[in-house]
């Protein structure tokens, strides 16, 4: 058994990253998201979201989890669990011997033990060193290990991982301060910034990155890369989180002329490059017929990343590059995609999805894209009709061109079953409609609930004042 590297790891992605779109600041529209699983169920998901819905009982169900992955021996996954287990062990220290079942594998043995160094339980950890011993295998080393994790500093990749570990175990923002600041001083030096997020925006691509080390250096390079990985994170996570989104928005509103905030909005409105062909895989299946997998992680994240663009009309792009690679990507999508509607028409996720790749195509003006979109919510709400994410998807949907108006059955239904921002879109439908009281009604409701929606209060002054002026830019679905 290898014993983990606290210094020289280097990872580009941390472990339960869900998604890889970011929006930094209170999104009107928030895209497609993973929430807690079912209890029960366990996936990467759970860990993600810990924070939300913490118990001893459920993290015993983690720990279980936890040990599947490290007997997967994939390195990556170490530093994540560790700072997890670190901060849930600080968290439920009298749960601690019961959490550590007899049965754990000698990897996960090894990442407890680290947890239990950094977590500032050092006589459990050497008992954990001593289990390892007595069954034949190396102790963890703890030479280059934090004396705990409050302590820990954002140094580079490893240390990264860790604090998204211990973010996603308890929700507090000191942990991805630290990553932000780390990022932010090396960003905001040396004309470092414009590199940075170069870098990040090749993440994930085979574009040949050689020209960072031409251009700065072997050893410049990879700490220029650890800081793109640590922009990456950042971005990906304030989607995810809104305790991340809060440390983001707040470092880049105290800082808005600092290379390191005009880098993380930078990053914050590029479109992605995406292989279309990871999304679905045909295979040979029994008697000769085709069979089709389809990614519903990956598509989830290039439909996330087309949320951020191309959820309204018109859609916003850094380029005109990102966006006709945007048309392309759903048109590539849907081309695969719409022949095997009739396969997944009882799956209400993969309608979801289906329904928003349509919308966004509608948005991006391809043609027979709003016919799609409102067959695929049509039949989405006929399998699912109480559904508050599918109703109010299509109210916006609708709210979102000339039938405003239609929309607005959708955006009561979806607000009465608890859709958070049902009430803004129903401002705008209302507005449309010809209703001012209902408009400025619902939009007061959004304002007071979101207060740092600057546009929304600009709009609900307007109403109230009679200065709104309706032009319409999209033709009728």
């Amino acid at each position: 058994m290898r014993p983990l590297n606290f210094v020289k790891a280097a990872s580009l992605t941390t472990c339960f990253i869900a998604a890889a779109s970011i929006v930094l600041f209170n999104a009107v529209l928030s895209p497609l998201r993973a929430e807690p699983a079912p209890a029960g169920t366990v996936s990467d998901t759970d860990v993600t979201y810990f924070y939300k819905n913490p118990s001893p009982a459920r993290l015993s169900q983690l720990m279980a989890y936890f040990n599947s992955l490290a007997q997967s021996g994939k390195l990556f996954a170490q530093p994540p669990m560790i700072g997890f287990m670190a901060a849930a062990f600080q968290k439920y220290p009298g749960d601690v011997d019961r959490l550590i079942s007899a049965d754990l594998s000698l990897p996960m043995l090894e990442i407890v033990g680290y947890s239990l160094h950094l977590a500032g339980q050092d006589a459990k950890a050497r008992s954990i060193a001593d289990r390892l011993t007595s069954r034949g295998a190396a102790p963890p080393d703890f030479t280059h290990v934090p004396s705990s994790l409050d302590t820990m500093l954002a140094t580079g990749p490893t240390e990264f991982d860790m604090l998204w570990g211990a973010s996603f175990a308890t929700g507090d923002p000191r942990y991805c301060s630290k990553i932000l600041a780390r990022f932010a001083g090396v960003a905001n030096v040396d004309g470092n910034a414009e590199d940075i997020l170069a870098i990040a925006k090749a993440a994930g691509t085979s574009a040949d990155m050689h020209w960072v080390v031409d251009k700065r250096g072997a050893a410049k390079a990879g700490e220029l890369s650890s800081m793109a990985s640590a922009l990456w994170s950042l971005n990906a996570n304030a989607q995810q989180h809104e305790f991340v989104r809060k440390v983001v928005g707040g470092y880049i509103e105290a800082h808005p002329t600092e290379p390191a905030s005009k880098t993380l909005i930078a990053l914050a409105r590029a479109y992605g490059r995406y292989d279309i062909n990871k999304v679905v895989a045909v295979t040979e299946a029994a008697q000769g017929k085709p069979s089709a997998t389809i990614n519903l992680a990956y598509l989830s994240q290039i439909l996330d990343d087309l949320s951020r663009h191309a959820a309204t009309y018109p859609p916003q792009f850094e380029s005109a590059d990102d966006r006709q690679r945007a048309q392309h990507d759903v048109s590539a999508i849907s081309s695969v995609l719409d022949p095997l509607t009739e396969n997944f028409s009882h799956n209400p996720e993969l309608l979801m999805r289906l329904a928003l790749l349509h919308a966004f195509g509608h948005n991006l003006d391809i043609p027979d894209s709003s016919q799609k979109a409102v067959a695929a919510f049509t039949t989405l709400l006929n399998l699912t009709p109480n559904d508050p994410m599918a109703n109010y998807r299509y109210g916006v949907f609708l709210a979102s061109t000339t039938k405003a108006g239609e929309g607005i059955p959708y955006l009561e239904k979806a607000k009465s079953l608890g859709a958070v921002n049902a009430d803004y879109w129903l401002g705008l439908s209302y507005q449309f409609a010809g209703d001012k009281a209902k408009a400025v009604e619902n939009l007061e409701n959004y304002v007071k609930r979101v207060p740092s929606d600057a546009n929304a209060a600009r709009m609900l002054d307007a109403i109230r004042n009679d200065k709104v002026e309706t032009k319409v830019l999209k033709p009728t679905p």
